[in-house]
């Protein structure tokens, strides 16, 4: 625990030694932490100046959403497709004496399929990603998938910034984020707050006490969760069992902002979970006309909790030390912007986080590729994104990224959590709204291909090798 708190007072002092902190950068879009003026963002319109007006001046938005999902093994493995429909409905209130009401609501039902349940000969498992556009853990029902995925109070300060409690939908930071990329996303249930410290300076506190994850329609304490969907290995090779065994309350979170330096963004996240472990994500990243570059920095270690469990049931071996660093760099001319970046996730310790809580945001994270799990791991990763400047191309998105993740031997659980082997991954990501009269629609491809150069069974292969992957999204905002 001392060498935590020593590592946490280093990065206290090296964030006040610098006056910038940068704002996370999502795969698509930069979301800027202040107005161009430097003020931060106004609080939403319109006031109200009763109780009346406070619901009668709210307003209603949402989406409806058909989502096709196939998955395709090449060889003799069972090939597997679905369509999905649904769609969410929101409301939120006018702001009354600085306080703001919101409830959100989210469906989802079957309108075509295979048979997801229908195990493959050889590997004996059944569909993996498709089944998670319904309900994980009820994969034989179709159409009662319905979920109240947001109910908060918010409050705005009058100098500016907010605390919001409830369900509420945080995608903030570098781990809570939305995740959209099923029916439903993740969403989180406890405080969130966010706090202008001064011009271009902002301060998160949070504390996250449940979740809904993305694939799920119940609400779960995070004891509940954890390792709901699969525990992994122990770095002994034995079976993890850690699901309901740590008694966690929740997890406080703490992020600081900044991006008074010209051309550079810092961006420090410190995450405390109860009775698991203590994970710090700095972030650097530097803008200047056609250049672009980036460092995160991570580390993470077991809180003493862990200790007292027995080994099977430890989330985090008192051995493990989670050390990632990746780099990027690219350049942007026009509507393109091409990138390289490089992960190394060091040998003292697999990162670990969470998956029913969501997904990590590293340069080279992506689609059906995510780090949790490894340790001693290299990823590399050329990525191409264009986005139109004029007319209805600015309408057009488009991301390729070609990677390569070498792992450790997957008998070497001690850096392997998931037994994932070494894989090659083509990602094409494209993504269309339309204008006019059509204003609202969108329409999102998503197409990918894994190879592994491993020698693997069919149990080995399946959903993690010599795949084609197919998502086609038509979304109706309004």
């Amino acid at each position: 625990m001392g060498a935590v708190l020593r590592y946490n007072v280093l990065w206290v002092l090296l964030l006040f030694s610098q006056s910038s902190i940068w704002a996370q950068i999502e795969d698509d879009t930069t979301h800027h932490i202040f107005q161009p003026d430097g003020s931060e963002f106004e609080r939403p319109e319109p006031e109200a100046h009763s109780l009346q007006e406070f619901c009668s001046k709210g307003h209603i938005h949402g989406h409806f959403r058909n989502f096709f999902m196939a998955t395709i093994h090449l060889g003799s493995l069972k090939d597997y497709w679905t369509n999905a429909s649904g769609g969410t409905l929101a409301y939120e209130s006018a702001v009354w004496r600085h306080i703001q009401f919101g409830i959100k609501g989210i469906f989802s039902y079957q309108t075509l399929s295979s048979d997801l349940l229908a195990p493959d000969s050889q590997a004996m498992q059944g569909a993996k990603w498709e089944v998670e556009l319904y309900d994980v853990n009820r994969p034989e029902e179709k159409h009662d998938l319905d979920r109240l995925e947001e109910l908060f109070l918010k409050y705005y300060f009058p100098k500016g910034g907010y605390v919001v409690a409830g369900k509420i939908d945080i995608n903030q930071g570098p781990l809570f984020l939305r995740r959209d990329g099923r029916m439903k996303p993740f969403v989180y249930r406890g405080i969130w707050s966010r706090l202008p410290i001064k011009s271009h300076h902002i301060l998160h506190l949070g504390w996250i006490e449940g979740v809904s994850p993305r694939g799920m329609t119940n609400w779960y304490t995070l004891s509940e969760a954890i390792g709901l969907t699969n525990q992994g290995i122990q770095p002994d090779g034995s079976q993890a069992h850690d699901h309901t065994h740590v008694p966690t309350r929740g997890i406080g979170v703490a992020g600081y902002e900044s991006d008074q330096i010209p051309h550079f963004k810092l961006h420090v996240w410190n995450h405390w979970f109860d009775k698991m472990m203590y994970m710090s994500w700095v972030q650097a990243d530097y803008h200047k006309e056609n250049v672009f570059a980036g460092l995160q920095l991570v580390y993470q270690a077991p809180l003493s909790y862990q200790a007292k469990l027995a080994y099977k049931h430890r989330y985090m071996q008192a051995e493990e030390r989670g050390k990632v660093i990746n780099l990027q760099i690219g350049i942007k001319t026009g509507g393109f912007r091409l990138s390289m970046a490089f992960l190394h996730s060091l040998g003292a310790g697999r990162f670990l986080f969470p998956r029913e809580l969501g997904r990590e945001h590293f340069y080279v994270s992506q689609p059906r590729s995510w780090i949790d799990g490894l340790g001693n791991t290299y990823i590399g990763m050329l990525r191409l994104r264009y986005q139109g400047i004029e007319g209805n191309w600015q309408r057009l998105k488009a991301d390729l990224r070609l990677s390569y993740t070498e792992v450790q031997e997957k008998g070497a659980y001690i850096w392997n959590k998931y037994r994932s082997p070494s894989f090659y991954q083509t990602t094409l990501r494209m993504n269309y709204g339309f204008p006019h009269a059509f204003n609202g629609l969108e329409l999102m491809l998503l197409y990918l291909h894994k190879y592994s150069p491993d020698t693997l069974t069919a149990a080995e292969t399946f959903y993690r090798s010599h795949f084609h992957h197919l998502n086609v999204v038509m979304n109706i905002n309004f």
